[in-house]
């Protein structure tokens, strides 16, 4: 058989690539390797350092997150209640306001009930005083003489019950 005939040429071929190969890999061991090895050393040591990086940088990004959202929580809080505060303040405000408002004019209401009443106590004595004066004079006129106290008395009180009955009865 042909094929296996070379057998024999192949099996010094194979020798000397088996050294070959041998002193091929020594010398990239001895001279190649190291570096390789060195530079894939030092890649790997800064891949880590980066992951380490990136996850304390991820860690301190998680708390200043956390942070955040704390003050921004105290901030919404310290906001509802100063709007609450504001609130209630204006509502205070409000309902002193109204109640000094309804004072000022219960208050202005009882000076002019005073006012109105003396104005016409004032005016029911002058009115009176005319009536009585009137009275007296139309009196004496028709009955051509002069009448005593008592009289005069009794004709004033009743001539001011009619006029008092007869304001009474208009204003009614």
């Amino acid at each position: 058989m042909p094929q296996f005939e070379q057998v024999s040429i192949f099996a010094s071929l194979i020798f000397w690539s088996i050294i070959s190969f041998g002193i091929f890999l020594y010398v990239m061991k001895r001279y190649a390797f190291p570096p390789i090895f060195e530079i894939l050393e030092a890649r790997e040591k800064k891949i880590a350092g980066d992951l380490k990086s990136a996850e304390d940088i991820r860690i301190e990004a998680e708390k200043l997150k956390k942070d955040f959202d704390a003050q921004l929580k105290t901030a919404h809080e310290k906001a509802t209640t100063i709007i609450h505060l504001a609130t209630e303040e204006s509502r205070k405000i409000q309902e002193k306001t109204l109640n000094e408002t309804q004072a000022k004019c219960r208050q202005m209401q009882k000076e002019a009930e005073h006012e109105i009443q003396a104005l016409k106590n004032k005016l029911m004595g002058e009115i009176r005083d005319h009536i009585s004066t009137l009275t007296i004079t139309a009196t004496e006129k028709i009955l051509r003489r002069t009448l005593s106290e008592d009289d005069k008395s009794r004709l004033v009180d009743e001539s001011i019950n009619e006029v008092i009955k007869s304001l009474e009865g208009h204003a009614g």
